[in-house]
């Protein structure tokens, strides 16, 4: 069913404003999942490498869907930037980070990832855990490149569909690894009958294969410094 409803709307690109808006991923509990705890704090563990590594002499830094700002706390920790940005669509997720973050000059911004901002490009960007639900991935990657001064660093991650289901089942267990895709299809179908009027938040994410993923990133930004490919995530930095 996830086939057949990705192939119903092809490159309509996913919409989870509204969806985000009023709730939080919850990255806390990811890290503590029975099964893929393990997965979810290597991930965490490679960002905090590409932090320390490339994020030493940036004086500012943006992050785009900060959440619960588990990310943002790591810049602050393991960068020497001294002016922070940390920007959601969620005041929950944004009430939880500002609990969370200790930093002297440190901006949370409630906001959408696509509104026209008045704030400057930094010489560090961040999009963590969000790319794949903030639209078709290579458009997000070029708007995000737009805030990242030239030779400055980006830092970022996808979700990627080359285990999908073992992932979702992993996760959610059989059954309601089932009702989700059941739902993505039926959301699917209205997309397409609809003529892209009707829309739901079971259609909030992109998944592209990891090999999809990183080309769209080479492609958009100018050297691609590491990647790291993890069976259900990748992970990456690379200079604007």
């Amino acid at each position: 069913m996830a086939r057949a409803g990705q192939a119903l709307i092809s490159n309509t690109a996913p919409n989870g404003k509204a969806y985000w808006a009023g709730r939080f991923w919850d990255r806390d509990s990811a890290e503590r999942h029975p099964v893929l705890a393990g997965e979810f704090l290597k991930q965490k563990q490679t960002i905090a490498g590409y932090l320390d590594k490339y994020g030493r002499d940036a004086e500012r830094s943006i992050e785009f869907a900060c959440g619960t700002g588990e990310f943002t706390r790591l810049t602050a920790e393991h960068t020497g930037v001294r002016q922070m940005r940390a920007l959601d669509i969620s005041a929950q997720g944004l009430q939880i980070a500002r609990s969370r973050v200790r930093h002297d000059n440190i901006t949370f911004q409630q906001g959408d990832f696509w509104a026209d901002h008045d704030f400057e490009p930094a010489e560090l960007v961040l999009c963590i855990d969000a790319i794949h639900h903030l639209g078709n991935i290579g458009d997000v990657l070029r708007h995000i490149r737009r805030w990242v001064e030239p030779g400055g660093i980006f830092i970022g991650n996808l979700f990627t569909g080359d285990n999908f289901h073992e992932f979702e089942r992993k996760r959610y267990g059989s059954l309601e690894h089932l009702w989700r895709t059941t739902l993505f299809f039926g959301t699917a179908l209205a997309i397409k009958v609809s003529g892209g009027r009707l829309y739901t938040g079971s259609h909030r994410t992109q998944l592209l294969p990891t090999a999809a993923g990183e080309q769209l990133v080479r492609d958009v930004f100018d050297e691609v410094l590491e990647v790291s490919r993890d069976p259900y995530f990748t992970a990456f930095v690379a200079r604007a």
